[in-house]
């Protein structure tokens, strides 16, 4: 019974959490190179192939993330998200937009989401 117990508590961790492979991915690397964030934005913005570590995987989750604030990140997860997303809007403001437009069109998760990217933690 006990295993029954914590093999579905390990079910749902997995299904209301991303995967923690995603927590290795160096961020600071990534916006240090402007050819490899460049990339990034270019895969999710469907503007190029996307070819750099997990950018489709992402790029099929940003909408979840947004939509939901990145409640289901890690906590790793969520500083990454904030400085990937921040560093959108001070290196490249003119796909900030773009970014914007694409993954909350009408706005409506933008004051959340904005809220999580103001958190420190």
């Amino acid at each position: 019974m006990r295993s029954l117990i914590l093999l579905m508590i390990l079910t749902v961790t997995c299904v209301l959490s991303y995967d923690e492979k995603y927590d290795s991915v160096d961020v600071d690397a990534i916006l240090a190179d402007d050819g490899q964030f460049t990339s990034y934005l270019d895969c999710f913005l469907d503007k190029a192939p996307c070819t750099t570590e997990y950018s489709k995987e992402f790029r099929e989750k940003l909408p979840e993330v947004i939509k939901t604030a990145c409640e289901k990140c890690s906590d790793t997860q969520k500083v990454k998200v904030r400085k990937f997303v921040k560093a959108i809007f001070e290196k490249k403001p003119e796909l900030a937009q773009e970014f914007r437009t694409k993954f909350d069109p009408s706005g409506e998760h933008e004051p959340a989401f904005l809220a999580f990217l103001k958190q420190s933690k």
